[in-house]
């Protein structure tokens, strides 16, 4: 384990840290990135200083290279906005995952937050403490600000993977908390609705390492942070925390079966091949809850030729067709495939 393993940076955003505005958040933010400087960046030894380690000032990994760090929360205002729309990015990511469709979006008028969650950004040792309760917390900061900006306009939640879940879970709390602002709709790209159950099993491994006292159990992956805005590593930490997140959800839908008709309209797209996130799992988890509206679930095919059909461990093309030719649904399906 490196220093970007070890440190902890005790100025990251939580629930319970007296923040309570998006202006707050971004001087809090600003605090976190001094102290990542000071804590990491200038810590780490001479052997590691490489050309492509994103913890080197000046290499080709670093993140402060571009005329922004896309790993921070940014803002794309306009005087006369046609809506707004708050960015959530995955797990391990940075608000620079949702970077283009957010600058296409602002470029036809919208009033554009990508948000930074916490534990992101910075270290992947930030993602050994976070909880999806802090990411939730974030998260309503960030439409009540889009709300004081933009007025009566539209707010859209566009969310990533684990971005996508909390996208849901805002729409949930928002239909029973009367304080909350109301979106009008979300835009989820593979969003996060089910893992497998043995993801249950993975905190076991953290908590043997605290009991043996070995650091390493804390982690599924270590390796070198080349990337600039993704983390390599990967702590045992934020799987539980999206396995817990899914549970919630789909808790809360059982709860919540007799009003989710003011749920807002849905647009969400999923790749029938996806290695993390099934498509029957976003079906049975979210689009089938869904009251009768405007929703639509685009899904990408594989690209089928018969010379690598026997090479598929697991073809999904029975499950599209039934979906397809079935007509208990309250979405349009649109499938993206070839035809020969």
């Amino acid at each position: 384990l490196e220093v970007w393993h070890t440190t902890v940076l005790d100025e990251e955003f939580t629930d319970d840290s007296g923040v309570e505005t998006f202006e707050e958040y971004l001087a809090l933010e600003e605090r976190l990135y001094r102290q990542l400087d000071e804590l990491v960046i200038r810590q780490v030894p001479p052997e590691h200083r490489s050309k492509v380690n994103r913890y080197t000032r000046g290499s080709q990994s670093d993140p402060t290279r571009w005329d922004r760090d896309w790993n921070r929360t940014y803002e794309l205002t306009t005087p006369d906005s046609r809506a707004g729309f708050l960015l959530l990015h995955g797990m391990s990511d940075s608000p620079y995952s949702l970077r283009n469709i957010g600058q296409r979006l602002h470029a036809a008028g919208g009033w554009v937050v990508g948000m930074r969650m916490p534990g992101h950004g910075t270290a992947p040792s930030g993602l050994r403490h976070a909880t999806w309760e802090d990411m939730a917390a974030a998260v309503r900061i960030g439409v009540r600000h889009l709300r004081d900006r933009i007025s009566d306009k539209p707010i859209f939640l566009v969310g990533y993977s684990n971005g996508g879940a909390l996208s849901v879970h805002y729409a949930l709390d928002s239909i029973e908390d009367a304080s909350l602002p109301r979106v009008d709709g979300l835009v989820l790209f593979s969003p996060m609705i089910g893992v497998t159950p043995a993801a249950a099993l993975a905190i076991w491994q953290e908590r043997i390492g605290w009991l043996l006292r070995l650091e390493k159990l804390k982690w599924n992956g270590v390796g070198p942070e080349y990337d600039p805005f993704k983390y390599v590593s990967f702590t045992i930490n934020a799987g539980n925390q999206t396995y817990r997140l899914t549970r919630e959800l789909a808790e809360r839908f059982e709860e919540m079966r007799g009003s989710l008709g003011e749920f807002p309209p849905v647009l969400a797209f999923q790749s029938a091949a996806d290695a993390t996130v099934s498509a029957p799992a976003l079906i049975s988890g979210l689009m089938e809850w869904l009251p009768e509206g405007d929703h639509e679930l685009v899904l990408f095919d594989i690209n089928r030729m018969v010379e690598s059909a026997n090479l598929l461990k697991h073809d999904p093309g029975p499950e599209l067709m039934r979906l397809l030719k079935s007509g208990n649904r309250d979405f349009t399906l649109s499938v993206v495939t070839n035809a020969g």
